[in-house]
């Protein structure tokens, strides 16, 4: 006997076989009591949960890396070419800059920092202050000279005034000669006189009429001198005004001498901290060099530069709130607001510039001090959200899925705004009644029945 038949005689077998039959007989039973199709055969519709879109107050915040820099700093670089002589101030030291007059006290520069050893400008001041005393000798001298020309012309004039007076004077005498001759001539004619009385009285006329001539003469002569004195008076007067201009060139280049000296001496262009020093006494400093001398900063206020990046560059405006903490002070945080944007996006990372100003009485901050920043690019009141899942995206057009009160799927475009954590903001395209699928938005297709269960309020 075979084994097989061995093993058909056995007990367990034949109850295997008959549980088998069994549920071959039950199974037809058991799907139908579990399957609930219609009499069509067609499955039930897909259950989906939905939630109207929210309306809330989205607040986006980014986090970027930033430092501090100073406020202002001024690298103070050699105008003049000297040794030094003095350094006042060394690194760390504070420093005061320019005070304006008030009512107590007047004007004054700002702190002594370093002082130049420059002799040749010393000697060149002295000599332009020469040239400026010479220069208005020169002034005086020409001065002196047309009080002299405007005499001589005075004397001129008088002199030109006198010889008409004598001209005046001859012309009468002419004439009375001329009267007298021809009268003493008629009377030679009749005999009345001797003809030496009428050779007497013509005598008389020539001497008369070349006396005139004479006076005449003077007066063209007086008037030739006043020409001359006039002529004088002018040339003292363009010659007053030539050293005048000379008094003021040398005035100038006395001032210029002085101001190059000016530049011997440095001083805080306003108050700070000195935060580098590259001199000695004695270190011969020249006009161009590339290293500064002295760099004072000021450290009250500081600006905190953040780097924003394009996606939310736009965002940013001054006045924006910002949280600033500092890794290397553990504990202590910052607030304040953007006071500036560059308004340029820089061209190599696409980045924006921002600045916040911070006081910085004790100087806590260092610049180059590394921070983070918290700054709240946006702040909308009042906005319809949804969860960021159930918004999807094709051919650069975003739209939502909604379920009408006939279980039907539609497709809805949306325009969105800004994105705050999960939440997004719908710009356009909601009311705020729609029933929209937010989960698994991708498993769904526009026409598409399904059932909808609204999501309780205390679950989202």
């Amino acid at each position: 006997m075979s084994s097989f038949h061995a093993a058909r005689n056995r007990p367990w077998y034949c109850l295997g076989l008959l549980a088998v039959a069994a549920g071959c007989q039950a199974r037809p039973a058991a799907d139908a009591a579990r399957s609930p199709a219609d009499a069509s055969g067609a499955p039930p519709p897909v259950r989906v949960v939905v939630r109207p879109a929210e309306r809330k107050t989205l607040v986006r915040k980014i986090e970027v890396p930033g430092q501090v820099e100073a406020y202002e700093t001024a690298p103070l670089m050699a105008k003049v070419t000297g040794y030094v002589r003095r350094v006042a101030v060394d690194i760390g030291d504070r420093v005061r800059g320019p005070r304006a007059a008030d009512g107590e006290r007047p004007a004054a520069d700002g702190d002594l920092l370093l002082e130049l050893d420059v002799p040749e400008l010393e000697r060149e001041r002295a000599q332009r202050t020469a040239a400026v005393a010479r220069a208005r000798a020169v002034v005086a001298q020409s001065e002196a000279a047309i009080q002299v020309a405007k005499a001589a012309l005075a004397s001129a004039d008088s002199e030109a005034v006198e010889a008409g007076f004598a001209v005046e004077a001859q012309a009468a005498l002419v004439a009375k000669w001329k009267s007298e001759n021809d009268r003493i001539v008629q009377l030679a004619a009749a005999a009345a006189v001797t003809q030496k009385v009428a050779d007497e009285t013509g005598s008389q006329l020539q001497a008369a009429e070349a006396a005139l001539r004479q006076a005449q003469a003077k007066v063209q002569s007086a008037q030739a001198r006043r020409g001359e004195a006039a002529a004088a008076v002018q040339q003292a007067e363009a010659d007053l005004a030539a050293s005048q201009a000379e008094v003021e060139v040398a005035l100038a280049e006395a001032a210029r001498a002085e101001t190059m000296l000016a530049f011997a001496t440095l001083h805080a262009p306003f108050d700070g901290v000195v935060t580098a020093r590259h001199v000695h006494p004695g270190h011969l400093v020249r006009v161009a060099g590339s290293e500064p001398l002295l760099v004072v900063s000021r450290l009250d206020p500081v600006r905190v530069v953040v780097q924003v990046p394009e996606s939310d560059a736009l965002l940013v405006r001054p006045g924006s709130p910002a949280a600033l903490r500092v890794p290397a002070l553990p504990g202590a945080g910052f607030t304040g607001q953007v006071t500036r944007t560059s308004e340029s996006l820089d061209m190599g990372n696409r980045t924006l510039r921002i600045e916040i100003d911070l006081a910085n009485p004790e100087g806590t901050l260092k610049p180059g001090t590394y921070l983070q920043a918290e700054l709240e690019v946006a702040n909308r009141k009042d906005v319809l959200a949804l969860p960021r899942a159930a918004i999807l995206t094709q051919d650069k057009h975003t739209f939502c899925l909604t379920v009408d009160e006939q279980g039907k799927v539609i497709q809805l475009p949306v325009q969105l705004g800004i994105q705050v954590g999960t939440e997004v903001e719908i710009l356009s395209g909601l009311t705020g009644s729609e029933r929209i699928i937010t989960a698994n938005v991708g498993g769904f297709r526009a026409g598409q029945t399904v059932e909808a269960v609204t999501e309780p309020a205390a679950a989202r």
